[in-house]
Order: structure tokens, then sequence, then C-alpha cells
């Protein structure tokens, strides 16, 4: 017997079994669905790479199957077989769910959007999620969406508009407080997993991060999603305070500039973008404290994450900032970026004169204060 072949063969054979194992089947049934109708599904692959497929409804049923690894979210919509085009707009008919391994069961009349969908382990915890945070996410888009009418219209009106935030407040307080619950309580499911990624990952604090990430099981963990938490993790940790840091950027000037060049300072250094509406409002805050402090071994280095330089100079000439501006203009690909896992803005931190991390995301109108604290 060749017990390399013999050990090739079982592997495949554990291959084929593998992908099996993520084999998934919808069934559907519609009964007013009425003719000439088609149900679209979009989702992941077994790959990770987005798919789609379709199946039309007969006699008010349908069936759709294939794979697809782990558990993330998918999409069914109830769609005509011709398209009018003498329609325009209008919303489409469509729900989302969590698609993994095993079967599924679509019930409903003539809407995808109020149909019943039950299915795997990942299904029941997104509808869980749903039936504990789905009044008061619903209350909040109210309440964003009066916010938003106020805000952008002709004539603001303050008053309402302060008291829109205020009413905003308390319900923003209890969803955050309802998400972690839910988060806490289920360490492994890949629905916790999409929640921290979407709700968590805006600017990772690597201090406070790992009460999110720690209990996750290793099962999610394995997933595509959880590898990008993941990798996402790891770089934040390298811009974690008592790190040090150096990267080689582009100046407004054409030269290079390398951060190392700076030692002997305390510096911030601040990523920004001319875009970045918050990003503009920090900086007369940083030109304060700048003026303040540069004679006391301090400097400022302005990392501008912008993909045009007439914009980011002009945006610097505009500001005032005349402190270090560089820029290699890929945006969120830039060099420095990608290497610390930026991906939002405002964010900044402070480094001393040996060139470790001592504080980070300062601002605000006491900004030169907070940096002041930690100049010797």
């Amino acid at each position: 017997m060749n017990i390399k072949k013999t050990l090739a063969f079982f592997l495949i054979l554990l291959a084929g079994s593998s992908m099996a194992q993520d084999k998934f089947e919808i069934s559907g049934k519609l009964a007013e669905a009425g003719k000439d109708k088609m149900v679209m599904l979009s989702y992941k692959n077994s790959e990770g790479k987005d798919a789609r497929d379709s199946a039309v409804v007969k006699n008010g049923k349908f069936l759709l199957s294939g794979t697809t690894a782990f558990a993330s979210k998918a999409y069914l919509s109830l769609v005509p077989l011709k398209k009018d085009t003498a329609k325009r707009g209008g919303q489409s008919d469509y729900q989302e769910f969590y698609l993994e391994k095993g079967k599924y069961k679509v019930t409903g009349k003539n809407s995808m959007a109020k149909a019943s969908i039950i299915g795997a382990q990942a299904q029941k915890d997104y509808l869980q999620y749903n039936e504990q945070l789905g009044a008061m996410l619903a209350q909040f888009k109210e309440i964003t969406q009066r916010f938003t009418k106020a805000y952008y219209a002709k004539v603001k009106d303050t008053v309402e508009i302060k008291k829109i935030q205020a009413e905003a407040r308390p319900v923003h307080a209890k969803i955050e407080a309802a998400l972690d619950s839910f988060i806490f309580s289920h360490p492994d499911s890949y629905v916790t997993l999409d929640l921290i990624s979407e709700n968590k990952t805006a600017v990772i604090d690597p201090g406070t991060f790992g009460r999110y990430y720690d209990p996750l099981s290793k099962r999610v963990l394995a997933s595509y999603t959880g590898q990008r938490l993941t990798a996402k993790y790891d770089k934040a940790k390298q811009i974690a305070i008592g790190k040090a840091v150096d990267f080689r950027q582009t100046d407004d000037k054409g030269a290079e500039f390398k951060l190392s060049s700076l030692r002997g300072k305390y510096v911030l250094v601040d990523f920004w973008a001319s875009w970045c509406v918050p990003c503009r409002a920090e900086n007369p805050h940083l030109l304060k404290a700048y003026n303040q402090l540069k004679d006391k071994n301090f400097e400022i280095v302005g990392v501008s994450l912008d993909e045009t330089k007439a914009a980011w100079l002009n945006a610097v000439k505009h500001d005032g900032m005349p402190w270090i501006q560089v820029s290699d203009l890929k945006g969120f690909k830039s060099d420095v970026a990608v290497k610390y896992g930026i991906s939002a803005i405002p964010q900044n931190f402070l480094i001393n004169p040996e060139g470790v991390i001592v504080a980070k995301n300062l601002r605000g109108e006491d900004v030169n204060e907070k940096i002041a604290a930690f100049i010797k």
C-alpha cells in the first residue's frame, strides 16, 4: 500500500467533507407572491467573496442552495422577473439575515421584508438581537432624521437642535448598554463578532479593547471577519501607550521626513484630512497649543490622509497650520495609516523625547493644558 497516496486520498475526502458541512439550503413559501417573481440571494461564498444566486417563485415556492463559510450577513430580495423601466425609485423588498451551513425556511405572503426567516444558530442570535434592540434602534433612527433635518435647514433653530440632542443622549446610552449586554452574553456568536467589528473598532484603544476581544471564541475568530479583526487589533497594539514608533513620509515641500529626526522633543502626531470636518474643528485648538508650547521642546506633525495635494495644502494654508505637514496622498491607504491601522480620523498620539507614546487622542479647547501636563 502506498501510504502517501492513501494519505492524500484521505485528505481529499476530508476536504470534500469539510466543504459539504458548509452547504446551505433555503426553502421558501410566499403564498401570495403572484406570478413573474424571483428571489435574489446576496451572500458570501465559501471563499468569503461576494456571490449572488436567484430562484424563480413557482406556485408561491422557491428553493436556493449553495456553499458558504462560517456565518455572515446575507440578503434575500423579492423582485419581478422583468424590470419595469417605466417605474423608477421605490423601496426594495428585501430582508437581511445570517446565512451559514444548515437549512432555512422563509414563510410569508407577498413581501420578503415582512417574511419570517428561520435557520441556523447565527440567525437565531440575530433575531434575538433585533428583538432586544429593534425598538431602541428605530427610535434613535427617527431622532437622527429629525436632527439631520433641523441641522441642515436653511435657517437653523439652535434651540430645537439642542433639544433633539438632549433627547438622543439617553436613548443612545440605552442602546450602548444593550449592545454591550448582548456582546458579553454571546461570545461564541458570529453576530457578536460583526457587532464588535461594526461598532467598537473605529478607533481601537488597546488598553480597553481586550474586554470585547478576549472573550470571543476561537471558532468565531477563525472566520474571515475574525481574522480581519485580529489583524486590526494587532496593528492598533503598535500605537498603544508605551510603544515606540517611527515612520517615513514626504513633507509638503517634497522632502523625506522621518519621525525619529525629532528625537529629544515631545511630538504630537496628528492624523487628519482636509475633508474631515471634526479634524478641521480641532485645528484652532492645536494652533493654540503649538503657539504656547513650541518653545518648550514641543512639535506637531500633521499626517494628512488626503488624496489630492491641492486640497491638502489649501487646508493647511486656510487653517494656518505652521507645524510639520506630511502626506503620501494615498488616503486611508497611506503607508502610515495602513501600518498603524488608522481607519478613522481625527486621531493623534503624543510621543516623548525617546519616541515612546505617552498619551493618545488629546483634543478639545483645553488640549494645550493636556499636552503641557506631559512636558517636563
